[in-house]
């Protein structure tokens, strides 16, 4: 038994110190720091004028343009990407056909035109 007393008397002491060593490295708070048995009144707040309210008002507006100004730049290109693809796709259709049409119309040109002018030289030559 004397041993269980003496090795509960080591502990008691080792906590002893441990407690002793925790208190001093722990400030005392100051004299005027507020508990939470005292109460502590908050200033009451100045009510808004007009003038301030269109301020905060600007100020939140702009703010959240900042914020959002990414995803609306995303959105909007989407929306115009999408119609500007599809004017553009039916724009290069058109050209393409009206360049087909010319282009056919300016062979037929030419080879009527060679051909006319090989008529008339066969023609020269067999009056020749």
């Amino acid at each position: 038994m004397a041993d269980s007393d003496d090795v509960l008397g080591k502990a008691d002491a080792l906590l002893a110190r441990y407690k002793a060593a925790r208190a001093a490295r722990q400030p005392e708070p100051p004299a005027d720091y507020p508990v939470l048995t005292e109460v502590v009144e908050a200033p009451k707040p100045r009510p808004f004028s007009d003038l301030d309210l269109e301020i905060i008002e600007r100020e939140l507006r702009l703010e959240l343009l900042e914020l959002l100004s990414g995803e609306l730049e995303r959105l909007v290109e989407v929306r115009v990407r999408d119609r500007v693809e599809d004017r553009v796709a039916e724009a290069v259709a058109a050209i393409a056909h009206d360049l087909e049409t010319e282009i056919r119309r300016a062979v037929r040109e030419a080879l009527a035109e060679a051909i006319q002018g090989e008529i008339a030289r066969l023609r020269e030559d067999d009056k020749a």
